[in-house]
């Protein structure tokens, strides 16, 4: 019995989710020499038991939080108040960012001579870089969250409400947890997989991570949905992330059916204590994860950014005497592939800005900020509109159709270089990474086709 409570709660010898593997009791303590070590482990046993509730607490909330019922609907309903406050309550400060863009773009735009310089700075940087900054609130507010879900030990719970039917794909409730965490990013939830005892366990969930949509694809759900679907925005987005979630588990059962033919084996998902939430711990875990947001902005996107705009530059553009004949080399990269995505209802600018998206799914909003860019013609220098919602909105090109379209394959197509390297050095083979990045396109390609038919039913 004893055994048993120990093992629930994290707290046995073997090291369990989140659990304390005590050393005192391994300690020598008449050894002087080892005092210090003891006393050191005192402390640490301290501060990681702060905030935990008792067995009673513990036992009360279990028997509702992981209820088959009630605690699958306060499951959704977690999931649904933190798509909520990351897609409205961020808007406001999005918005601020967007603005703040418009004003710099048209001051730098007018105070300098008309060249390639000021090309780059407001068509390349500001329009670019400024695009993929302007999301940075929501990306802090779903890690805030994320934070909090993992400071009171609720991901646990979520595994074991999960485990029933995750066996249905032959899985076990502790996938379930890399799963959840690719809602951040898909590398840590590879990386996530080694606490899977099964090998062929480990290997269908990271075929399954994929799809499962990261905090990088936000930005484009977020500006197709804000503008094409701004009444139905949450229910639009919460409907892709389940859609990625669904998509992931039929083809994991398909992966099953076809790789790994063989029965689920179950595996006990130890419950630690909960935890009062620490705000200050999770502000500072956002503050980390805004911190690596904006490094990779001012590093690998940056980088990106003036690749993509001097793809679109040259040959040289002359904006006094525009030939109408010019076409940028990226153009000419964009029309090649053209053909391939035009039944998705994409034009070069839309399957480039894709394409660059293979890379690190930022580059999407990056790449559509430079080729997306300030009619002349259309605003006068004063009134220019900069914020890439606004370009967008105003192209004729664009429709509902060809939005679902676009958001729909941004979900669901291959994963970033990162996540695929990742695969390969966690499986020490790319068979599976060539079969993940194969089979997200494919699928991709057929879902948005679907919905961009059945959109121009509906929406055209």
């Amino acid at each position: 019995m004893s055994h048993n409570k120990h093992h629930r709660h994290g707290q046995s010898t073997e090291k369990g989710f989140h659990g304390y593997n005590s050393e005192l009791s391994h300690a020598p303590v008449f050894n002087a020499s080892k005092l210090k070590d003891v006393k050191f482990n005192k402390k640490d046993y301290l501060k990681e038991n702060h905030g935990k509730l008792d067995e009673e607490q513990t036992s009360r909330l279990d028997a509702i939080l992981t209820h088959p019922l009630w605690g699958l609907l306060i499951f959704i309903a977690v999931i649904w108040t933190i798509f909520y406050c990351t897609f409205h309550i961020g808007s406001y400060p999005q918005e601020w960012i967007e603005w703040l863009m418009d004003k710099s773009a048209t001051a730098l735009h007018n105070n300098m001579a008309n060249n390639w310089l000021n090309d780059f700075l407001t068509q390349g940087v500001i329009m670019g870089v400024g695009s993929v900054l302007a999301f940075l609130p929501n990306i802090l507010i779903l890690f805030f969250f994320l934070s909090l879900l993992e400071e009171t030990q609720y991901l646990p719970r979520a595994a074991k409400l999960m485990d029933r039917y995750m066996h249905h794909i032959g899985l076990h409730g502790s996938s379930f947890i890399p799963l959840l965490m690719g809602f951040g990013c898909n590398v840590p939830a590879i990386l996530a997989t080694r606490t899977i005892k099964r090998k062929y366990d480990r290997i269908l969930t990271m075929l399954m991570i994929p799809y499962i949509p990261c905090s990088a694809r936000i930005p484009t759900f977020l500006l197709f949905s804000g503008i094409f679907f701004p009444e139905n925005q949450v229910l639009v987005l919460s409907l892709l992330y389940f859609g990625g979630i669904i998509t992931g588990i039929l083809m994991a059962l398909i992966f099953k059916k076809i790789f790994f033919n063989f029965g689920t084996k179950d595996y006990s998902i130890p419950l630690p204590h909960y935890r009062k939430p620490s705000f200050y711990r999770s502000l500072s875990k956002m503050w980390d994860a805004a911190s690596e947001y904006l490094k990779k902005i001012g590093t690998v996107v940056l980088l990106a950014v003036i690749i993509v705009w001097a793809l679109d530059y040259f040959p040289l553009k002359d904006k006094e005497n525009p030939d109408p004949q010019r076409v940028s080399y990226l153009e000419h990269f964009g029309k090649a592939v053209e053909p391939v995505m035009a039944p998705l209802g994409f034009d070069w600018k839309m399957s480039v800005s894709l394409i660059t998206g293979i890379t690190a799914k930022e580059f999407i909003i990056s790449t559509l900020g430079v080729v997306y860019q300030v009619d002349d013609k259309r605003h006068s220098d004063d009134q220019q509109h900069t914020s890439l919602m606004s370009r967008i909105r105003n192209e004729k090109v664009f429709n509902k159709a060809k939005a679902l379209s676009f958001m729909i394959f941004a979900l669901l197509y291959m994963p970033c270089v990162a996540t695929a390297y990742t695969i390969k050095k966690e499986t020490n083979t790319w068979k599976w990474a060539v079969l993940s990045i194969c089979t997200t396109v494919l699928v991709a390609w057929i879902a948005a086709f679907f919905a961009y038919r059945i959109g121009l039913l509906f929406f055209v």
